[in-house]
């Protein structure tokens, strides 16, 4: 199946939740502001209650409780907080999946909040702007694996049974699908309408040099590629950690300790995140 006919059919079953494509509209009027964004907010109990945990745990660590979504939106900002509403509600986007028995669903999203979370700390520490798009590439960087177990479930049992060997898991995808993973992410987040520079991360994850901004494409290739040696070093003999390219250590400026910082304040956040997005079910995954 070609790519862009298996995303486009993908971006039919897998749809944003209406809720994210109200935000998203009020967010692009210029007639709005950050009232209107709160009240369309508020019409879902469930997601305010996620986003006021998130706004008041240590993945912000404001100085004082926010207690209101108004003051949310103000503080938080009306961009990071659609990136907070498309996290938390990605996994009932994917919720068909759950009892698939070919995918342990629990450690796809703990690896892809890693990722995420990994991404934003690296960039929090070269204070780097918007931080938030690289926890919103992270999360989404291997979207294309939920796709093509969906939609191509014969090609995917083929694809993980090959990934136990050394080889390098998007060359064996290559192999048997014609493109990656991260291919198939990039043209599903196409359909959902995600900014350029999303597209861009979650597009050059594995060569990052080939990116427009070379440095902060190459924190969401370390970030991926250490969130996988964390949850998969037990499940291939690939090494993740040691298939991370040197022009993404020479581009993001980043060196080891850095790293080691990053992966300590992902995984103290975490646990929160995944609560927010999918509840008790996967905190111990």
């Amino acid at each position: 199946m070609k790519l862009e006919l298996l995303a486009k059919s993908a971006s039919k079953l897998f749809t944003l939740p209406e809720i994210c494509i109200k935000i998203q509209d009020v967010i692009h009027d210029p007639s709005s502001n950050a009232r209107d964004i709160a009240k369309l907010i508020a019409i879902d109990p469930s997601l305010s209650a996620r986003l006021l945990k998130i706004a008041n745990s240590s993945f912000y660590n404001f100085s004082s409780q926010i207690d209101d979504l108004g003051r949310a939106v103000n503080v938080i900002g009306t961009e990071d907080l659609y990136s907070l509403a498309l996290a938390t509600t990605a996994p009932s986007t994917f919720s068909s999946l759950d009892d698939n028995q070919n995918i342990d669903m629990a450690q796809y999203w703990r690896h892809s909040v890693m990722s995420g979370l990994i991404g934003r700390a690296l960039a929090q520490q070269s204070s780097i702007r918007n931080s938030e798009r690289l926890f919103l590439a992270g999360l989404f960087h291997n979207l294309g694996q939920l796709v093509v177990l969906e939609q191509l479930p014969e090609d995917f049992k083929k694809i993980e049974a090959l990934k136990e060997s050394d080889r390098a898991p998007w060359e064996i995808e290559k192999e048997i699908l014609g493109f990656s993973y991260a291919d198939v992410s990039t043209e599903l987040l196409k359909f959902w309408k995600m900014p350029d520079n999303i597209l861009e991360l979650v597009k050059t994850q594995h060569d990052p040099s080939q990116s427009s901004d070379p440095r902060t494409a190459s924190m969401i290739h370390i970030a991926s590629r250490m969130a996988s040696q964390l949850s998969l070093a037990d499940k291939t003999e690939f090494n993740f950690k040691d298939s991370i390219l040197d022009v993404a250590w020479s581009s993001s400026a980043v060196d080891q300790e850095s790293v080691h910082t990053a992966i300590s304040l992902a995984e103290i956040n975490c646990q929160t995140m995944l609560s927010a997005m999918t509840g008790n079910q996967l905190q111990t995954a």
